[in-house]
């Protein structure tokens, strides 16, 4: 058994025989992680990302960004002015509809935009589109972007989650993608929000969940 990258709970595997690898599915938090010889190099990783159409004129694109932005700020309970915009990709959509409204937005994409914000910058709101998910050891990441708030801030992630079953996860696309790592529930993320002393204030069951730093 592995230990879950979120939790640390011993975990079980079973083999995704059509891509030929191990996959483990945490008991506790529903984590469900690949394992380590499946993961990509950077040159690969790369290489996909820039397969990528994400773009303003991608009208799909934006309007899932639309609804994304709509829903995090609904569920926004304190002001934002700051936002930091955590894998923005190679064409920061993200981070120009937050402009547009006003917001001042900073971006950090290891590949794309690598230069990382000053390291007492603080931020009233973090977002993470379709990022987690690529990060092997995501309670890291989630212990840096907490850091990265200012307290009673909001980290605001995008991801698919599955359905807590060996025969979804067979079936679904979204596993296809070779530089997808580790898939989540909302289980998933009420248990990190535990461990991380934050609050999760909104899931919409799908794919967008939020997390709040503490006052």
């Amino acid at each position: 058994m592995k230990q879950c990258p979120l939790c640390q709970t011993p975990s079980p595997s079973f083999r995704d025989r059509q891509l030929d690898h191990l996959v483990h599915h945490c008991p506790r938090c529903e984590l469900i992680f690949k394992e380590e010889a499946a993961r990509p190099t950077a040159s690969q990783e790369l290489k996909k990302y820039n397969e990528h159409n994400n773009s303003l004129e991608n009208e799909g694109y934006v309007a899932m960004f639309e609804q994304f932005i709509h829903a995090t700020l609904a569920h926004t309970g304190h002001p934002v002015k700051r936002v930091l915009d955590f894998g923005s990709g190679p064409t920061p959509v993200l981070a120009e509809l937050l402009r547009r409204r006003g917001f001042e937005v900073t971006i950090y994409d290891k590949f794309f935009a690598p230069d990382a914000p000053d390291a007492a910058a603080r931020f009233d709101l973090i977002t993470a589109t379709e990022v987690i998910e690529h990060i092997a050891d995501p309670m890291r990441a989630l212990e840096e972007l907490k850091r990265r708030l200012v307290p009673g801030g909001t980290l605001a992630l995008m991801t698919q989650f599955h359905q807590n079953s060996e025969a979804f996860y067979r079936d679904w696309w979204y596993r296809r993608d070779p530089t997808h790592l580790v898939f989540f529930t909302p289980k998933s993320f009420e248990i990190a929000a535990e461990l991380l002393e934050m609050r999760l204030v909104f899931h919409d069951s799908r794919k967008t969940v939020l997390l709040s730093k503490r006052p």
